[in-house]
């Protein structure tokens, strides 16, 4: 595989060392008698969820997993067998949407993959999960009984619970819950109908993690309940890029020019990635933060591209001009390989192993999800 040489233009020192050699890519195939696949989340271990799809009209999808080998497995419902798993945590255990007898609703499967499906209160519906802990507490969204969207909390033993407003306010939405289970992010919107950062701490009612300033966001928040999102001061003014700690300390990110940025993932340590969209629009900055705030643009040599995540290394993956990038803090840039015949390949997933998740597409257009490891 050839290395590509890039300048690296910063404003932070690159240091750390790059990973020798790349596995992949292997293809993640569907279910027996489907056609496409999609993973949409993976862990430490390397075991990867998501769904296994067929047919245009309807699109049927089931809830699948694949080990670490890239084998897949059905995951079970309580209905047709349709529904997607979204998310894992460290010990196989994941959430998802899935088929019940009348309908569907959010569900667990554990390590073996057995289901439990989430009982609704009477009034709310369309609920859907967001995030699961490491033991087993999952939260997500639903419509409450006053058609706002609402944000709940799904305990191991059953339990579910209303996350409640701000005072004055009518909706929320919980993104985000640390490893442990003590931490809950979101945004919600106060009194005054404007939206802010909140967090839920061990049980407690919302907060919000900007109460000085007009209007605030947390946007990605990693398994140690480190957040990073924007805070707005004036109205008109641009949105100014921060972390907030686990503590709830706020830290200014660096930046280089006022203008319309975007956060896209933080890794376990705090590394942060995101874009910055200048004009022309081609002419866009790919971000990197260190944990202390200083600011590293990766170079893309001003082609089309993105970044989707970072590991804790602050390795990063994306993709530059249809081709899997990785950007290592040592400066090396290094395209993943594609499988034979391939136009465009995509990397959007990196766990602490150095397992990338992304896909791969053909000459024919057909897309295929695949992983590599960086050995």
């Amino acid at each position: 595989m050839s290395l590509v040489a890039a300048l690296v233009v910063s404003t932070g020192a690159l240091t750390g060392t790059a990973q020798a050699d790349t596995v992949g890519p292997v293809a993640l195939a569907p279910l027996p008698g489907d056609d496409d696949s999609s993973v949409t989340a993976v862990n430490d271990a390397g075991v990867m969820v998501g769904l296994s799809s067929k047919g245009r009209d309807p699109r049927v999808s089931h809830p699948v997993r694949w080990d670490a080998d890239g084998r897949i497995t059905a995951l079970p419902t309580q209905g047709d067998g349709q529904g997607i798993a979204s998310h894992i945590n460290r010990h196989g255990v994941s959430v998802g949407i899935a088929a019940t007898p009348t309908g569907s609703a959010p569900a667990r499967w554990d390590a073996e993959g057995r289901v439990t499906t989430m009982q609704l209160p009477p009034g709310y519906y369309g609920a859907g999960p967001w995030a699961i802990s490491d033991n087993g507490v999952v939260v997500g969204t639903w419509i409450t009984s006053g058609y706002w969207m609402g944000s709940f909390r799904w305990d191991p033993d059953g339990t579910v619970t209303d996350l409640g407003t701000l005072p004055g306010g009518d909706w929320t939405w919980a993104k985000a819950i640390s490893d442990d289970g003590r931490i809950i992010t979101g945004v919600a919107a106060g009194h005054d109908r404007v939206q802010h950062a909140v967090r839920w701490v061990d049980g407690r009612p919302m907060t919000r993690l900007a109460p000085d300033y007009r209007a605030s966001s947390a946007d990605r928040t990693n398994g140690h309940g480190v957040s990073a999102g924007f805070v707005s001061e004036n109205p008109g003014a641009r949105d100014v890029p921060v972390t907030w700690d686990r503590d709830g300390t706020m830290r200014r990110l660096e930046v280089r020019e006022s203008q319309l940025l975007w956060i896209n993932a933080v890794g376990s340590t705090g590394y942060v990635i995101g874009s910055n969209n200048r004009y022309p629009p081609a002419d866009r900055w790919l971000l990197l933060w260190a944990p202390d705030g200083t600011l590293t643009v990766l170079p893309d040599d001003q082609l089309s591209a993105v970044v989707e995540g970072v590991d804790a290394k602050g390795t990063v993956v994306g993709s530059i001009q249809d081709e899997a990038t990785v950007w290592f803090r040592n400066g090396e840039r290094r395209r993943l390989a594609g499988m034979p015949g391939d136009k465009q390949s995509k990397a959007r997933f990196i766990n602490d192993r150095g397992r990338v998740v992304g896909s791969v597409t053909d000459s024919q257009w057909k897309t295929r999800e695949v992983f590599w490891d960086l050995k």
